[in-house]
């Protein structure tokens, strides 16, 4: 598939959903005929380009000090939202202090001269309902929180702050230090960033991408404190300065009132006058010890069942060619997945499993572009073939890949995604244009990343022209590959492979003769592209019923807040065959994973399209989700129902999935022990759900004839509930509705389906009191514990009551255990409730401590909060913190459409669940409150489950009762119930 960058987001054409309304154009003129619609329309100060009927206002200003401000007024809106990007990341590291943006990113949350309490901030924004973050890349440092509305003006007092006058407090150095080296251990076995430690290594050492990003203990030279800290401000004093920033601020109030917030604060940036370089280093050095650099072929000895290949190439920096995006161009055709494609040949002979094309690195200066190959087992004794292969592929699309008429098509269908744009969550997207201002004209700052009006063959070719085997950079990873040397950050092993002149010759042959691959195509003209855009009216009701009989349900909702020519079709097809046990679970998995890879070359011309599909199995049965522009979803319905009746039954195509599925099975054990943690605890907890080795004991035990089988028994039990939602009118949803039975017609009776299937339920088991132990086994040195502990009773009051408890407890709880303790990078308290059954948890990951060190923290931290309190004044601003969450409206169309999906699972056919809770909210005092909390957390009565793993200290163990044999366990409990 065409891919974005791993590094730096630039193009959004590979994305899956957009949005935005679109009643003014109608048809295809509103694709090839633009200049019938006015879609640029006049904002308070500057002519903004945005989607057609974009409703909120912007203004663009820049404040004397030179930071550029973009301000969005939404009236009425549910959150407010702000971004600052600063123009500095690793790449400007010292060389002795590197990881050392990183690290400000860090110190500059632990207080200002106006606001010197460390954890203030985050209480402050907690309390009011928001979220708050920072990331650091290597040109770029962003910071980034959302927030009820009527709050943003404090929140913005805070945040600027951070830029006029941060503290950097003595007494925080040494303790943030020490989490940014437990964040750089806790990912010591991320592959990503083992593979990514290797690249560097293998980079011209003066380029400033060679430099370690993330900064551990040693490289932050953390034995030297004044040293550290001196770096620190001399860091700051340097590059934190106004004319490289950049600022969106979205929020409820009227550009003037936005436009005053900034001014009274952000005009006290102070303005150093930084002027940042392009780098003008090559990435790789031109020679060493007297041998050309590339060619190079490093193989990577991976911790995980991975095999992989990777064939990157340093090109030119293309974003002064950001409206024809060269590579953009480029990887769409070398990642098309469609008949004739380098993907669909390579999979017809055994060898891939998946092929992603696109720019993978871009900076000022310089970029790469590559090809990430996923590989069968059989795929691996074929590396050079494959690599031949991508040749004679990179030949045909220079010979005849670049055509005006499929820039026109790859234009016209951004221009598509630009104009009805998926508007993506406020804290998502302000990040995005805070980003974005620093590289595009404040005018087209929203259409920039999709614009491709400027077809120029001459610089598609040049790029084109730098994908030779002179010039690559090859990563193998593998188990089986052969190594020799060792990165000792990371402790990968790895080795270089001396690419044979002969092996060379044949690439170059290969990229000389157009043609040579007779299976190979370019993508023919895309037959999903919508024309209709008509908009068929609607309300803003919930859904209604259209039908309901024995085996079939209906509902429709005709959106009227949206207005796209877009919609969504969820469609359950339940039994409890499905997944009753895990061999069920298993072959139903590997039926999905047949019909998926079948459809593969037509869903994926589809999605270009901005048509989706989503196929899944849970304890309900099969869920099909099929989104996008609503012209052509009947069609493809139609395609994907006939071969998830009838897959073709392929032993070749069954044996490379079933081996993938284990694979990526086995692989959970190498995730991060949090996540492994997080994936357990449901395992523990839900009566039927079966845990990793029973999942990998089914897979591995499958057979192609079982899994035809259990078709052949599921298909007659099947009952269907149906959402239609979007831009649908009746006679679509009926005609949708049409579709399915015609493809799948065994609907059966309620009598037959009780006989044959009794309904799915759902059994969260009921815990006794006191404390549960189960231990998961990890291959990492970090200590892990979660804490799981379940409201007494079943009920909307106890949902809220742990609700409510939890966004008290989030920030204090990360505070004291993170930044006070410094127990480790991941530390986290949150609300984990189960539809009516309310949950807390609390998760901790440390490379400093043992888990039974770790409980006695959090038992340790809860009974202190217990004793500390909640005062009234408190209970009252998160109760109406809370009250406003809940209420808040979908963002947009997806999001609300997966609303009414999931309140129609859970059996809220007057999708009010949300009014429900904040009903049990409002009847809530103060009294009730501390009466359930402390009746939950009561340590003698508390209701618990912890697991956890032991890291490097295996003798030491959490007090508890263990859980021992799961199966047992869960047997011998009672269980909550639900349909």
């Amino acid at each position: 598939m065409a891919r974005t960058s791993s590094f730096t987001v630039k193009n959004p054409l590979a994305n899956r959903r957009y949005f935005s309304l679109a009643r003014l154009c109608f048809g295809l003129v509103v694709l090839l005929g633009l200049a019938a619609c006015q879609w640029t329309e006049t904002t308070a100060d500057f002519n903004l380009v945005k989607p057609l009927t974009e409703q909120r206002d912007f203004r663009y200003l820049q404040l004397d000090n030179g930071l550029k401000v973009l301000l969005v007024s939404m009236p009425g809106a549910d959150k407010a939202a702000a971004s600052l990007d600063v123009y500095v990341g690793s790449g400007d590291d010292p060389k002795d202090f590197q990881g050392l943006a990183h690290f400000l990113e860090h110190m500059l949350f632990l207080g200002t001269e106006k606001y010197p309490e460390a954890g203030e901030y985050q209480r402050f924004i907690t309390a009011n309902g928001g979220s708050h973050n920072a990331y650091t890349s290597f040109e770029h440092t962003n910071y980034f929180f959302d927030i009820a509305p009527d709050a943003l003006e404090p929140a913005l007092d805070r945040f600027a702050q951070f830029f006029v006058a941060p503290r950097f407090n003595a007494e925080y150095v040494q303790r943030e230090v020490n989490a940014v080296d437990s964040e750089f251990r806790a990912k010591l076995r991320d592959e990503r960033r083992r593979e990514f430690d290797v690249f560097k290594s293998q980079l011209n050492p003066q380029h400033p991408f060679a430099k370690f990003s993330v900064g551990n203990l040693q490289t932050l030279r953390a034995d030297d404190e004044a040293a550290l800290r001196q770096a620190l401000l001399d860091f700051y004093a340097q590059h934190y300065s106004a004319n490289i920033m950049s600022l969106t601020v979205a929020g409820s109030q009227s550009l003037g009132e936005l436009e005053r917030m900034v001014r009274e604060r952000f005009a006290q940036v102070e303005n150093r006058q930084f002027v940042d370089q392009p780098v003008t280093l090559p990435l790789f050095s031109p020679e060493q010890n007297g041998q050309a650099t590339l060619p190079r072929w490093v193989n990577i000895k991976p911790l995980k069942q991975l095999r992989s290949l990777s064939v990157q190439f340093p090109v030119a920096d293309p974003q002064p060619f950001w409206q024809t995006k060269p590579l953009s161009y480029i990887g769409n055709l070398l990642g098309h997945e469609g008949a004739g494609s380098l993907l669909s040949t390579l999979k017809e002979r055994g060898w891939v499993e998946s092929l992603s094309a696109g720019q993978s690195l871009q900076y000022k200066g310089g970029a790469m572009f590559g090809i990430d190959i996923d590989l069968t087992e059989a795929g691996l004794n074929h590396v050079d073939d494959i690599i031949t292969l991508l040749y004679a592929d990179i030949a045909l699309t220079k010979t005849q890949g670049v055509a005006q008429w499929r820039f026109d098509e790859q234009s016209r269908l951004a221009r598509q995604q630009f104009l009805f744009r998926a508007q993506p969550s406020l804290i998502n997207e302000v990040m995005q244009l805070s980003g974005d201002l620093q590289d595009y004209p404040a005018e087209l700052v929203l259409e920039a990343p999709y614009r491709m009006s400027d077809y120029d063959a001459a610089i598609i070719n040049n790029f084109l022209s730098s994908l030779t085997p002179e010039n690559s950079y090859i990563t193998l990873t593998a188990p089986e590959v052969e190594t020799g040397l060792r990165n000792d950050r990371y402790k990968v092993d790895y080795g270089l492979r001396k690419i044979p002149a002969s092996l060379e010759a044949r690439w170059q042959r290969a990229l000389a003769n157009a043609g040579v691959e007779k299976n190979l195509a370019l993508p023919k003209a895309n037959p999903f592209i919508a024309a209709d855009m008509a908009i068929k009216g609607g309300d803003t009701a919930k859904p209604k019923l259209l039908e309901r009989d024995a085996g079939f349900e209906l509902w429709l909702h005709n959106d009227g807040e949206f207005n796209l020519p877009k919609g969504q079709l969820n469609l359950l097809l339940e039994s409890i065959l499905v997944a009753d046990n895990p061999r069920d679970r298993a072959l139903s998995k590997l039926w999905l994973a047949m019909v998926e890879d079948e459809l593969n070359e037509l869903t994926y011309t589809a999605s270009l399209a901005g048509l989706n599909f989503n196929l899944s199995s849970s304890w309900r049965g099969i869920e099909l989700t099929v989104s996008g522009y609503n012209e052509k979803q009947q069609v493809l319905l139609a395609e994907i129902l006939k071969v998830l009746r009838s897959p073709n039954w392929d032993e070749a195509r069954f044996d490379r999935l079933k081996k993938q599925r284990y694979r990526q099975l086995e692989n959970q054990r190498a995730r991060p022990p949090y996540q492994q943690l997080m994936s357990e605890l449901p395992s523990v907890m839900r009566r039927n759900r079966p845990d990793l080795e029973q999942r990998l004991m089914a897979t591995d035990n499958a057979s192609l004839n079982e899994v035809k089988e259990h078709v052949g028994k599921v298909l007659p039990s099947l009952r269907y509930r149906m959402l239609v939602d979007g831009n649908f009118n009746e006679q679509d949803a009926r005609q949708l509705a049409a579709t399915v039975k015609a493809a799948i017609p065994q609907v059966v009776t309620a009598v037959q389906a009780q006989e044959v299937s009794p309904r799915p339920q759902q059994e969260v088991l009921q815990l006794a009191r006191g404390d549960y132990l189960r231990k998961r086994k990890m291959k990492h040195d970090d200590a892990s514990l979660l804490y799981y502990v379940q409201a007494p009773n079943i009920g909307k009051q106890w949902r809220v009551t742990m609700g409510l408890a939890a966004q008290m407890m989030s920030a204090d709880f990360y505070h004291q255990l993170r930044t006070e303790k410094q127990l480790g990078y991941i530390v986290s308290a949150g609300v984990y409730p189960v539809r009516e059954l309310g949950g807390l948890i609390f998760l901790v990951q440390s490379p400093v401590m043992d888990s039974a060190g770790l409980q006695a923290e959090v038992q340790q931290w809860l009974v202190a909060w217990l004793e500390k309190g909640v005062l009234e004044s408190e209970f009252n601003e998160h109760k109406q913190t809370l009250i406003k969450r809940l209420r808040e409206q979908p963002e947009n169309q997806w999001a609300a459409a997966d609303r009414h999906w999931q309140e129609l699972l859970d059996g809220y056919e007057n999708f009010d669940s949300r009014e429900q809770l904040v009903s049990a909210l409002k009847e809530m005092t103060y009294d009730s409150f501390i009466g359930h909390i402390q009746t939950a957390l009561n340590p003698d009565i508390r209701r618990g489950v912890y697991v956890y793993g032991n890291g490097r200290w295996p003798e030491k163990k959490p007090a508890g009762k263990s859980v021992g044999n799961l199966s047992e366990f869960k047997r011998g409990l009672g269980a909550y119930i639900f349909h």
